[in-house]
């Protein structure tokens, strides 16, 4: 298997596995919403004060990525072709072989 191919199938496990995370943490917190509350240290409460918060930190990142992607695409078209420019050609980038 190639390295990229390692990568994009380790991205898609990341990815699933991330997936299951927020679909199980909003599940739980539908599921225990009307749990019978012990008080001050109820674990149900708890834990759904932890999927709250593991839910607000992950969309509030979700926001941030979204509006970096957002950004470069408005200001990339202005800048040309930007992946061409941002790598110099070198006689080692090339594999130019010196034998004379």
């Amino acid at each position: 298997m190639t390295h990229s191919r390692k990568t994009k199938l380790a991205a898609l496990i990341l990815s699933a596995f991330f997936c299951f995370v927020m679909a199980f943490s909003v599940f739980f917190i539908v599921a225990e919403a009307d749990h019978d509350c012990t008080g001050a240290d109820c674990p149900i409460c708890a834990e759904i004060a932890m999927c709250v918060t593991l839910l607000q930190t992950t969309s509030v990142a979700a926001a941030i990525t979204a509006t970096i992607q957002l950004s470069r695409f408005a200001v990339e078209p202005a800048l040309g072709n930007y992946e061409a420019k941002r790598y110099l050609n070198t006689l080692v980038s090339l594999k130019v072989l010196l034998l004379n």
